[in-house]
């Protein structure tokens, strides 16, 4: 999560702190956590390939506090967004959950924002290819639909 220097100060010497939604509901818990200075060139030439401030994630990037809170996170209540799509969010134990399921020995991940085109199953399908030749029987693949820029 990036903060800005101001809630750097109020967090530092507390044990944990509250996430709250944008209503102003307490729907986590972040303990244990560190604050690290958010380095915004390399985030987004490792997230993307790129620095170019023009990409709508890295505006958000460079926009955002600069220093990251990170820590052991209790969620108490799973944000609904109410757009139909809710049922297909999981949880990370949920999705470990499918996962051994389905029996899957590796999961790849592919995230986008924009439709799935020629070019994108291409790289998932020879991600999968090189996974079996590696000898994982059952690679599964996770596709993580993000939005577009609000």
């Amino acid at each position: 999560l990036a903060i800005t220097d101001e809630q750097k100060t109020e967090l530092e010497g507390k044990d944990a702190f509250a996430l709250k939604s944008p209503e102003g509901k307490i729907v986590a818990i972040l303990r244990n956590f560190e604050i690290y200075e958010h380095n915004k060139e390399e985030r987004c030439a490792r997230t993307f390939g790129l620095t170019d401030e023009r990409h709508p994630y890295a505006e958000i990037i460079y926009s955002s506090g600069d220093y990251l809170v990170g820590g052991d996170l209790e969620v108490l209540e799973t944000i609904k967004y109410g757009d139909g799509l809710d049922e297909f969010r999981l949880t990370p134990r949920q999705l470990r959950e499918e996962y051994k399921k389905r029996n899957a020995d590796a999961v790849f991940v592919f995230q986008l924002r924009n439709p799935i085109h020629n070019g994108h199953a291409l790289l998932m399908t020879s991600c999968r290819e090189e996974l079996i030749s590696r000898g994982f029987k059952n690679p599964i693949l996770l596709v993580h639909q993000i939005g577009g820029k609000g």
